[in-house]
């Protein structure tokens, strides 16, 4: 919906965000677009990652649970979801399925570079 330049666009592209410190308590953390904001109270999403976890411990099946839960709300905005997962240090073994998920990532030099670098200006604020 790029209008030219110049033009009132009705978009907005000024992100809303919180920096928290983490606690051990923390099991999951979940970024997402409006589109699941609008229809999903941040309280039915946690219910719903965390019941998917216990029930198949696949946070990208979360992810789309929370998708699939907007549209049966009728969600009229896009739809973007990250369910990223926590382990506490005393607990580091991962199911065999996350553990599969895990050794399947890669990610490029590039992509490396820029989340360390992202990483370390994090730390120096």
């Amino acid at each position: 919906m790029k209008l030219p330049r110049g033009s009132a666009s009705p978009l907005i592209a000024e992100p809303e965000f919180r920096q928290i410190v983490l606690t051990e308590e923390d099991e999951f953390l979940i970024i997402a677009c409006d589109g699941i904001w609008d229809v999903l109270s941040s309280q039915v999403a946690v219910s719903l990652v965390r019941r998917g976890l216990r029930r198949h411990d696949d946070p990208e099946q979360c992810a789309k649970d929370l998708v699939m839960e907007a549209l049966r709300l009728n969600t009229f905005d896009n739809l973007s979801v990250i369910v990223v997962c926590f382990t506490s240090p005393d607990h580091q073994e991962l199911s065999p399925m996350r553990q599969r998920r895990l050794r399947s990532c890669s990610f490029s030099a590039e992509a490396l570079y820029s989340l360390q670098s992202w990483l370390d200006n994090k730390g120096s604020h």
